[in-house]
């Protein structure tokens, strides 16, 4: 009787862990001087992390500064942990599909993570999960 439910736990066990999403995974948003600044979404798609990346752009309006536009880059590159997703972006006046920025994204806490771009260590952005 104890093998069964030992089999049973262990059974159960795997497959909730299985099922659970990557820590990762969902809607990430960062700002900067009070505006928004990122937006990233990350998702499991056959055993592969992707996403997009949505850098919005500020600009000085005489009033303020002012969230103006925003440009969205697909991830590419992936490789994800458990703890850190690295990833790189197209660059701008680049094909889009080709790695031109490079960037890590470490889970720091409860839905807290931080994004670094790769070759700025002072490139740094603390980031929440929205969703």
């Amino acid at each position: 009787m104890k093998k069964v439910l030992y089999v049973c736990l262990t059974v159960g066990a795997l497959f909730a862990a299985v099922q659970k999403p990557a820590a990762i995974e969902g809607k990430w948003e960062g700002e900067m001087n009070g505006l928004k600044a990122v937006t990233i979404t990350v998702h499991e798609s056959k055993g592969q992390m992707e996403g997009s990346v949505i850098f919005y752009v500020t600009r000085d309006d005489g009033q303020g500064m002012r969230v103006v536009g925003q440009d969205e880059r697909k991830m590419l590159e992936t490789q994800w942990d458990g703890k850190t997703l690295r990833f790189a972006v197209g660059a701008p006046d680049f094909d889009p599909d080709a790695p031109g920025v490079r960037f890590t994204m470490t889970i720091t806490g409860d839905k807290k993570a931080e994004l670094k771009r790769l070759g700025d260590e002072k490139m740094t952005l603390e980031l929440t999960r929205s969703e």
